[in-house]
């Protein structure tokens, strides 16, 4: 049993001491890997980026009512961020086409109001530049051909109340049905930036984003602090090994102590790491965290973390290419289970295959924890991942050894 206690206290000390190397080694490794993100998507995105479609706008004639939809328009909140919308004679609008300094021009001509009311259907003309992308014109289009799906929508529902109203011989009705629809198609498209307005998508229930990439960017950082960890982990049997395998601590119990000791060190890593950055954004947002005595249950969850990394270190090794191999294991079970882009907008199968994957019940595990609560299903499902992690890492350090005794017994 001391040898036992001690082979603990050794592995502890040994973890212990390395950290000041890791935690460099990982904030390291993750600026170079957020600089590579970040000159990436300059370099693919930074010329194709959609900025402000700006676009004019001729009103031919004195026409007050269209003047005072073009306005209405380009002030609803679903409109103004993606176009700009400036009144503008058409010579101005031409010559700004030419300059490149507007995206596309809309001659609206007089009348257009009324000739909408009563069938008439005077086109407006739409002028698009040559000095801007593809893309950016295509969005102009798109644009432009919603408003007049809006518009065609509307004149079948007109046409088809006359037919209606001449089919049942009430022709006297045609004028008054014109001129209620008229006004409930008017009044829904003067209302429809409703159907824009912001909605907070939630990645896990009850959590809002700022909790949640609180949550996840840590078990992202910590991910690759434990996967620095892993070249100190011993896999395979060495002489030191031998050693206490010849006092009686075999494979199985020198694989549980050492476990023990990198998910003890690691546990403590992940609660003074992440404990700041809680209460952090307790004071400082409209958070859901609630601090209390459920916190303590932090601790397990960064230890059953640890034993799931220590046991996949075992199965895949830790020479350079296992180490690669883990790192992009690691890198698939985060994204998705939804730690880099919320479950939400990722594919139907990629989230269906997150909700098997350690990390989905991990991060749902720690967002009921900081919200003060217990829940009993919760814990159990991520102790039976703990547990199978740990049988798993256990199998594969006995056919680790065997396979070693295997073949040495071959080369006699």
């Amino acid at each position: 049993m001391y040898s036992r206690w001690m082979l603990l206290r050794f592995k502890i000390k040994q973890f212990i001491r390395i950290l000041p190397v890791i935690l460099l080694e990982t904030i390291l490794f993750v600026l170079i890997l957020a600089g590579v993100g970040i000159y990436a998507t300059r370099a693919i995105y930074g010329e194709k980026a959609i900025k402000e479609i700006k676009v004019g706008i001729v009103a031919e004639g004195d026409d007050r009512m269209a003047d005072m939809l073009i306005r209405f328009v380009g002030g609803m909140d679903s409109f103004k961020d993606a176009v700009s919308l400036e009144v503008m004679s058409r010579g101005e609008a031409e010559s700004l086409l030419k300059e490149g300094e507007i995206y596309g021009a809309v001659i609206v001509p007089e009348g257009i109001v009324d000739s909408i009311l009563s069938g008439e259907n005077v086109p407006a003309k739409i002028l698009t530049g040559s000095a801007y992308s593809r893309i950016e014109t295509e969005v102009f289009a798109q644009l432009s051909h919603a408003g007049a799906s809006l518009l065609t929508t509307a004149q079948a529902g007109i046409y088809a109340a006359d037919d209606f109203c001449a089919e049942n011989e009430r022709p006297d009705l045609i004028g008054q049905t014109e001129d209620a629809l008229n006004a409930a198609y008017l009044k829904y498209a003067l209302a429809r930036s409703t159907l824009f307005k912001e909605k907070e998508v939630t990645a896990v229930k009850g959590v809002n984003l700022t909790d949640y990439y609180t949550i996840s960017l840590l078990f992202a950082f910590l991910s690759f602090a434990g996967l620095a960890f892993g070249r100190y982990m011993q896999v395979e049997m060495e002489e030191r090994e031998k050693l206490f395998k010849s006092r009686g601590i075999g494979t199985v119990q020198q694989y549980l102590i050492e476990t023990a000791a990198f998910s003890a060190v690691f546990a403590l890593l992940g609660a003074i790491l992440s404990f700041p950055f809680y209460l952090f954004v307790i004071h400082n947002s409209k958070s859901s965290f609630a601090v209390g005595p459920v916190w303590i249950m932090i601790l397990p969850i960064w230890f059953l973390m640890g034993v799931f990394l220590r046991g996949l270190f075992q199965i895949l090794g830790n020479h350079a290419g296992s180490m690669g191999v883990c790192f992009v294991v690691l890198m698939a079970f985060m994204f998705a289970s939804g730690v880099f882009i919320p479950s939400a907008f990722l594919p139907a199968f990629v989230e269906k295959a997150g909700t098997y994957l350690p990390y989905k019940a991990w991060m749902e595990g720690m967002a009921m924890i900081l919200q003060g609560k217990y829940d009993r299903k919760t814990m159990s499902a991520l102790y039976t991942i703990g547990l199978s992690s740990l049988a798993a890492g256990i199998l594969a350090a006995v056919c680790r050894d065997r396979l070693a005794l295997q073949g040495k017994g071959r080369y006699r």
